[in-house]
């Protein structure tokens, strides 16, 4: 079992390259449309939880002005 993991640890460095290249952080191998896929991406993700806590405060507002509008 030590040769195998022997084995691996001394390919796997010769594979990295490719992975690397793969890598959403790499702007090296990126064009102008990719990095702003990333940004987008980036800011869509970081903005999502405001717009679902705003969504359930609004539900709930929304709810209760309903509810003292009937009465």
């Amino acid at each position: 079992m030590k040769k195998v993991a022997f084995a691996f640890a001394a390919v796997a460095p010769a594979l990295m390259p490719k992975v690397a290249a793969a890598c959403p952080a790499c702007f090296a191998a990126s064009d102008n449309r990719t990095l702003a896929a990333y940004y987008a991406s980036t800011l869509l993700l970081s903005l999502m939880p405001f717009a679902l806590i705003g969504g359930v405060v609004l539900a709930a507002y929304l709810m209760r002005t309903r509810v003292s509008d009937r009465r």
